[in-house]
């Protein structure tokens, strides 16, 4: 007999980062009820805290810059895998979303001036990256997000609580299966419409910039209810981000490009991978350059490169003094020293197809933010995540709200929901396996590491793929023996299978693309070829199905 308890809403926000409350506010603005989980805390957990900048447009651009000229940037930067109803959607709306944020509550940073401090990033052709808090803008919007949340009625919060899975009925998704770990209780959540906002998948690597509860969730659970992923193969790393101490490994340097690299022989190797921009170059080319000059022996005995700011200290300190303060108080002296500093896993440009609407193909079903995919194509440009977040979570909340305005939601065949319960309580009474869940999330960090990492091959994917296999079969044998309120165990359980399935479809969509583009460098297909796929994913009778198309100006 189900024992589920059902909770009614009119619309499922999954992930509270920029894009999350975003779209629960924009959805709560016309009136709908709206439930926003978070498996940490809301509002607080995730990749958007950690953000240091946004792009955009507004009051204070360059004289020369406007929608064209950032259209043309993104584009450009994409390497001709960007869906271009979805560029011209963010640059068309970034200042709006932007002008709402400071509505409501959001201080941007000021110059000496007084005047909105704009500064530089790698890949934009003029200077349109503003910040907030002394360069903790993700944080600052959080903050601005949760006040204008907390102060609307129709907004429900529940934090510590992890989605198993979403839930369809006639072709729609209808809600979704979620574990409160404060209770180990399972719910199923029945709403008009849902949002994915999961953040990104950057747990899957063994360094990563990303925090603890990046596991990659949203994609396994959109591939579980039917969603297409489109280039998922396109992983960035962040290239500049600290080696050493491993306190702060993974801690990106976003001052760079006031920077100098240098190899173990003293070389500046820019000069030879990108001499008319040098370390100011996009972050796939200088990904590829780092990991290159590592493979190849002349990084650190740590397994980095050295980077020197001395000359620009200043500079450094003037606009990332969160930064040059963190790097000072972990040892790292940047005015008198070099950092050591190397390639992290950094943001998914990959993920759930979706149209500019924020809508998948799956109905009933919207994602935004790094969990969706087509923006940003081969390459995002620097700062450009808590852009999409603002803007696409807004597009996800109107119109989940205006699905949920129309929609008459299915009934719910029980026995889905009975099958779900009684396969996770068979789980959790599972003390006689033979594999603990973190010893696989582990392997998988290690076989995608090793394999599907900055530089790729045909022989490492295929291992890969092997490998991954193997973990999917120890996966149906695992040991937990801790089930109490908040066990460690049974949330690495959930995740480890999401990071399984996603792992699978990262692995499968790289050995599908014969050439290198953007983030995907294939040593053997070293090239890019003259016409554009996109390689598409799709999850069926348990299996990972990948296959490419042509672009055709659009998803």
């Amino acid at each position: 007999m189900l024992q589920l308890k059902t909770i009614d809403t009119d619309v499922l926000v999954i992930g509270s980062g920029a894009a999350g409350l975003s779209a629960a506010a924009y959805a709560a603005q016309q009136q709908k009820n709206v439930l926003v989980l978070d498996k940490g805390a809301v509002g607080r957990s995730g990749s958007s805290v950690g953000a240091v900048q946004i792009a955009g447009l507004g009051d204070w651009s360059h004289e020369d810059d406007g929608i064209d000229s950032y259209l043309n940037d993104i584009n450009e930067s994409g390497r001709g895998l960007s869906d271009p109803e979805l560029t011209q959607t963010l640059a068309e709306e970034i200042d709006v979303s932007l002008n709402h944020l400071i509505e409501w509550g959001l201080k941007l940073d000021k110059n000496e001036n007084k005047e909105v401090a704009v500064s530089h990033t790698s890949g934009h052709s003029l200077p349109r990256s503003i910040s907030a808090k002394k360069g903790k803008t993700g944080l600052g919007i959080l903050h601005a997000l949760r006040r204008k949340a907390t102060k609307d009625e129709n907004i429900h919060t529940w934090s510590d609580v992890i989605t198993l899975e979403l839930v369809k009925s006639s072709e729609r998704v209808v809600g979704a299966i979620v574990f409160d770990l404060t209770d180990n209780h399972l719910y199923f959540i029945q709403s008009k419409a849902t949002i994915l906002a999961t953040g990104g998948a950057g747990q899957l690597y063994p360094t990563t910039s990303n925090p603890v509860q990046s596991t990659s969730d949203g994609f396994s659970l959109g591939l579980g209810a039917g969603a297409t992923l489109v280039d998922m193969e396109q992983v960035q790393f962040y290239p500049v981000s600290m080696v050493a101490p491993h306190s702060i490994a993974g801690f990106c340097i976003s001052f760079y490009h006031y920077s100098k690299l240098y190899n173990n022989l003293g070389e500046r190797f820019m000069e030879k991978y990108a001499p008319n921009t040098l370390e100011d170059a996009t972050r796939d080319k200088l990904s590829i350059a780092i990991a290159t000059e590592i493979a190849e022996g002349r990084g650190t005995e740590n397994g980095g490169l050295l980077l020197d700011a001395q000359e620009e200290i200043e500079q450094v300190k003037k606009e990332f003094p969160h930064e040059h303060k963190l790097c000072r108080d972990r040892g790292v002296d940047l005015n008198t020293g070099r950092a050591e500093i190397g390639p992290a896993a950094h943001f998914m440009m990959g993920g759930v197809k979706i149209n500019k609407e924020a809508e998948s193909e799956v109905p009933g079903l919207f994602v935004a933010g790094e969990t969706s995919g087509g923006l940003h194509g081969g390459n995002r440009l620097g700062n450009n995540a808590l852009s999409e977040c603002i803007v696409f979570g807004a597009r996800a909340g109107l119109n989940g709200a205006k699905l949920a305005e129309e929609a008459d939601v299915p009934q719910v065949d029980p026995s889905v929901l009975e099958k779900t319960e009684a396969q996770f309580k068979q789980i959790l009474s599972s003390a006689e396996g033979e594999y603990r869940p973190y010893e696989l999330k582990e392997r998988i960090q290690s076989i995608l590491g090793v394999h599907a990492g900055v530089l790729r091959n045909n022989d490492g994917l295929l291992k890969a793929q092997n490998k991954l296999e193997e973990v999917q079969k120890q996966f149906n044998q695992v040991k937990i023996t801790n089930t109490a309120y908040y066990s460690r165990e049974v949330l690495d359980y959930i995740e480890a299978g999401h990071m399984i399935r996603t792992a699978q479809a990262i692995v499968g969509s790289a050995a599908a693309r014969k050439e290198s583009r953007g983030a995907h460098y294939n040593t053997d297909y070293p090239e890019q070829e003259s016409s554009l796929q996109h390689t598409l994913v799709n999850f069926s009778d348990n299996q990972i199905n990948i296959r490419t198309a042509p672009v055709k100006g659009g998803l």
